[in-house]
Parts: C-alpha cells; sequence; structure tokens
C-alpha cells in the first residue's frame, strides 16, 4: 500500500481476537509494545475527534487552528508530560517510542489487548468521556492497527509531526515521481474579466449540513460529549436553556427539520443554474457511527435536496464525514467487505439522477 493511503481494511482475518488468538500477553516486551501501540491509537482518536471540538468554543469567529492536526498533537504533547512524568519528552526519546510502536506491529499484536490499553489512555489523558473513549476504541482498533502497520510513517517523521521540525521531517510528497511532459509550459495569461452583458450563472454551495437524527429541543447543548443538543446529553443546568427547536450555536449539528426549512427556502431564491454540494452530511458522533446510519443520512438529505432543489444539476462531492469510521476512505484494490465500496456504490445510487455515466463509473472506482 502507498505510505500516505487513507484509512483502510484488506481483506484477511480482522484481527486476533476472531481467530482465538490471544498473543502471550504475559510476555513484558509483548505487554510494553501494546502499550505504546495502545498510545499510537489514543493520539490517533484524540484527531478523529478533534473535528468536533470545534464546536466546543461558539466565541471564537475561527476556532480552527490554521496549522491543523500537528497544532492538535502539540496539545496533547503536555497532558502525556504530565500523566507520565515525561517532563523531558526529547525527540530521541519520542524516536523511540515509534520505533517500539512499529516493531510491535511487526509482532502481530492482539487488537483486543492493545484496545483495551488504548481505552484507559483515552480516559487518563481525558481525550474524552469514558463512555465515548470505549465506544471510539472499539470502533476504530481494527483499522487503526491495520493503518500503523501497512502506513506507518518513519519515526522521523512520526516526531516531526508531533515535536517539530526539529526532530524530523514529514514530506508528503516524497514518495511522488510524477513525469512531466518535454513539452514547454505555455507562458501564464492574465484572466480576462468577461465582458458587460455576458452570460451570468448562479450557483448554489452547499457544504456540512450534518443532519442529527437523534438531535432533541431542550437537552443540554454544553454536555460532556464531543457532541451535544442530543438524546442522552441530559437536560441544562437551571441558568441555562436548553437546545432550541431549529438549533444551536454550540456543541451541536441540526434537526432535520431546519435543513427542510433551509431547502425549502431555496426554491424561491432561484432559480440556480447548478449546485455544488460538497458533503459532510452525517453528525459529528463519530464514536459509535454504523454504515447504516451514515447510510441513512445520505439517502435522506439527497431526498430533500432532490425534493426542493427539482431539476437543478446537482454536483455531490464526497465529504470526510460520509464514512465510518469517520475519514476511512480505503483505495480501490482493498475490496471486499473491507472495502468504501459499501458507500461509493449507495452514493452512486442516490446521485444517478444528477450525474453522467462517466462519473458515475468514476465513483465506483471501476
Amino acid at each position: 500500500m502507498p505510505r500516505y493511503g487513507a484509512s483502510l481494511r484488506q481483506s484477511c482475518p480482522r484481527s486476533g481476537r476472531e481467530q482465538g488468538q490471544d498473543g502471550t500477553a504475559g510476555a513484558p516486551g509483548l505487554l510494553w509494545m501494546g502499550l505504546v501501540l495502545a498510545l499510537a491509537l489514543a493520539l490517533a482518536l484524540a484527531l478523529a475527534l478533534s473535528d468536533s471540538r470545534v464546536l466546543w468554543a461558539p466565541a471564537e469567529a475561527h476556532p480552527l487552528s490554521p496549522q491543523g492536526h500537528p497544532a492538535r498533537l502539540h496539545r496533547i504533547v503536555p497532558r502525556l508530560r504530565d500523566v507520565f512524568g515525561w517532563g523531558n519528552l526529547t525527540c530521541p526519546i519520542c524516536k523511540g517510542l515509534f520505533t517500539a510502536i512499529n516493531l510491535g506491529l511487526k509482532k502481530e499484536p492482539n487488537v483486543a489487548r492493545v484496545g483495551s490499553v488504548a481505552i484507559k489512555l483515552c480516559n487518563l489523558l481525558k481525550i474524552a468521556p469514558p463512555a465515548v473513549c470505549q465506544s471510539i476504541v472499539h470502533l476504530f482498533e481494527d483499522d487503526m492497527v491495520e493503518v500503523w502497520r501497512r502506513s506507518v510513517l518513519s519515526p522521523s517523521e512520526a516526531c516531526g509531526l508531533l515535536l517539530g521540525s526539529t526532530c524530523g521531517h514529514w514530506d508528503i510528497f516524497s514518495s511522488w515521481n510524477i513525469s512531466l511532459p518535454t513539452v514547454p509550459k505555455p507562458p501564464p495569461k492574465p484572466p480576462s474579466p468577461p465582458a458587460p452583458g455576458a452570460p451570468v450563472s448562479r450557483i448554489l454551495f452547499l457544504t456540512d449540513l450534518h443532519w442529527d437524527h437523534d438531535y432533541l429541543e431542550g437537552t443540554d447543548p454544553d454536555c460532556a460529549d464531543p457532541l451535544c443538543c442530543r438524546r442522552g446529553s441530559g437536560l441544562p443546568p437551571a441558568s441555562r436553556p436548553g437546545a432550541g427547536y431549529w438549533g444551536e450555536y454550540s456543541k451541536c449539528d441540526l434537526p432535520l427539520r431546519t435543513l427542510e426549512s433551509l431547502l425549502s427556502g431555496l426554491g424561491p431564491a432561484g432559480p440556480f443554474d447548478m449546485v455544488y454540494w460538497t458533503g459532510d452530511i452525517p453528525a459529528h458522533d463519530v464514536w459509535h457511527q454504523t454504515r447504516q446510519d451514515q447510510l441513512r443520512a445520505l439517502t435522506t438529505v439527497t431526498a430533500l435536496v432532490r425534493k426542493f432543489l427539482g431539476p437543478v444539476p446537482v454536483y455531490p462531492a464526497v465529504g470526510n464525514h460520509e464514512s465510518t469510521p469517520v475519514n476511512s476512505f480505503p483505495p480501490p484494490f482493498i475490496e471486499g467487505n473491507h472495502s468504501s465500496r459499501w458507500l461509493y456504490e449507495a452514493m452512486a445510487k442516490a446521485w444517478e439522477p444528477w450525474l453522467p455515466a462517466e462519473a458515475l463509473r468514476t465513483l465506483r472506482c471501476i
């Protein structure tokens, strides 16, 4: 597999747990490997949940850091130092840890044991509430261990991401080799503005609708979980209002009625020549999503778009939240139940009225 492929599953036994393999739990060396692997899994889960954490700071106009994942990793490092007493988490120590991860992966560790330690680390580092830690580890553990086995960064690259460029360098383009034609590149031409009276197109752009099937008015919009305003969030303190009828600017996604109101109002606002729809349809409850949940969101919201926008051409794109586990898009050569074909086939069927045959073939990875 290419080094920088997305999360994957391979058509092979899923884990030692399913094969009845219990490994050598009593061996200190393998326990240490399991601990280090679990640490890597806990860090990965922190990044998986970090997209939801954008919703935790409604007072900030731009809660996302421009540095992305490396900045989030830097915020986790102080917790590691406090919890494990690593007051001096140096570059050599970091590289030693990730070297141990690489060795542990070659030992084909027991995934269930690694997941168990990862849950404890998730709780210890306070990455999420205990119930969320348990659910998201169980959802991610098979995929994450397999990805680390087949697409792991080198210790220098991993520590460069974690501690900064002085410890190592991660160049995502380092293994790419693109052959360019010998034809000289044409000189650039400044764009010419359209002439007065030139045709104008009106384009509607839809993105990040994030329908929460479990949204519940009156619940706590600032609960302990990464996503609130839903069944299980509990009631807010008497001093604070609960989730609103149409939604809440807090750690919450949207009820279906809000999406219906939005889309129904867009019809009279038209006409539009085309619609760009760039995905992220399901909610941010990434710790216990199922394929059925994702497909329900896809078909339900697609039906609403078709209902209210009528015959306008819609050009949809796949968002990072469409799959489960979140961000998991195996490359086409991963086949069988471990592939993403379940998602792409459903999208092709739902979006067939909008897309030409060539686009549908691309979507199905044929």
